[in-house]
């Protein structure tokens, strides 16, 4: 993998390396790709007061191609409390991905008691499990993201369903020649929600995140991001998935999708 980057920066177009391909269609990105170049996009975009992004949504419009791609970004409302910026990704003229990120003012200084909020444990520390995760994205998916991400999962086991807790770090830069921001590791990472959370065989089933939300409590302080995931599907081919995210210290996020679930052989 040497020091390669996910993207690079060309003038004014973000271009994905082959590390940002996904596993469901050759030559189209990943989810956690898509979210975090949209992420940095937004956290570029200045604030009149400290801020934090306290909710992130994603939607997958279309396929999004592995091709140079130009991004905007429009701040819908702003003020000393909340502002509200929407991302979009271009292929041309064609929008194929747009984001939403609410960001809200910091500073208040309140004094917070653990014992009066919902208990939310730690995953057990990276490295902790007694049966290794056997998942290699090597053996059974094409070059792309999942191949540049290091897997530890510490509960459960590989496309067994609930419980599934997984530590999750990048390898690589997401943009080469910059440093990853804890916003862009996190957006990036939590589309890992579906997958992991998932009992679906991914030789036989197709299954993708049409959208992404994450509610953000504070930004990590890891470079590890801890995935608590549980994934649903119904007969008909629609399913849901949500988690909690950690860093190393404790709870950072909630993230939720929607998924479309198809045979292979139909798809």
């Amino acid at each position: 993998m040497g020091d390669d980057a996910i993207f690079y920066l060309d003038g004014g177009a973000v271009v994905p390396t082959i590390k940002a391909q996904g596993p469901w269609d050759p030559g189209v990105q990943h989810g956690g790709a898509v979210a975090g170049v949209l992420a940095r996009a937004v956290e570029q975009v200045p604030t009149p007061v400290p801020m934090r992004v306290t909710r992130f949504t994603l939607d997958m419009l279309r396929r999004v191609p592995l091709k140079p791609l130009a991004v905007s970004t429009e701040v819908l409302r702003t003020g000393k409390r909340i502002q509200t910026v929407r991302a979009e990704l271009h292929d041309g003229d064609l929008l194929v991905a747009s984001a939403m990120a609410v960001s809200v003012r910091t500073g208040a200084e309140i004094e917070v008691s653990s014992d009066r909020q919902p208990d939310a444990p730690l995953p057990p520390p990276p490295g902790s499990s007694e049966r290794p995760l056997a998942f290699n994205p090597r053996a059974v998916m094409p070059d792309g993201f999942p191949h540049v991400v290091e897997f530890d999962r510490v509960v459960g086991s590989p496309l067994g369903g609930t419980p599934s807790k997984t530590w999750v770090r990048l390898l690589v830069p997401f943009m080469r020649g910059e440093e990853t921001s804890p916003l862009v590791n996190l957006m990036a990472m939590s589309d890992f929600t579906s997958g992991l959370g998932s009992f679906l065989p991914f030789d036989q089933f197709v299954s993708i995140n049409t959208d992404l939300s994450i509610h953000v409590l504070r930004y990590p302080t890891s470079s590890r991001i801890g995935i608590d995931a549980e994934t649903w599907a119904d007969a008909d081919g629609i399913g849901q998935s949500r988690a909690r995210l950690f860093d190393e210290a404790g709870l950072c996020a909630l993230s939720n999708a929607s998924l479309f679930i198809e045979s292979r052989s139909r798809y």
